[in-house]
């Protein structure tokens, strides 16, 4: 499992990325959470409304079967959502870029 801190951001704004970073450091350490990329995308209760809107195209595109049994691989299924497997197709690269994009919305709002 590949883990990612929260702190780390990158963007063409340095006093933007380092307002954040500092923002999300403090939340990691009040926390004490380790923060993954298959936490935020699978597990996370934040983004339950986003992650369920994500898993209606999921299971639409593969198949709730097939869905379930990419998810105790060892990447969780993480390849398939990114578009690094050969079975995925735009469409479920779209909904994850989606989902991403309102997590982190929902993020910056905390």
């Amino acid at each position: 499992m590949v883990e990612i801190p929260t702190y780390r951001v990158r963007a063409s704004d340095q006093s933007t990325v380092e307002g954040i970073a500092i923002r999300e450091r403090r939340r990691s350490t009040e926390k004490k959470v380790t923060s993954t990329v298959e936490h935020l995308v699978l597990e996370c209760s934040k983004y339950e409304q986003e992650r369920e809107s994500l898993m209606d195209v999921v299971h639409e595109q593969c198949g709730e079967n097939n869905w379930n049994a990419r998810c105790v691989e060892e990447d969780s299924g993480m390849r398939y959502l990114v578009g690094l497997d050969e079975e995925c197709n735009m469409t479920v690269v779209d909904a994850m870029k989606d989902f991403l994009l309102h997590a982190w919305n929902k993020r910056e709002g905390c």
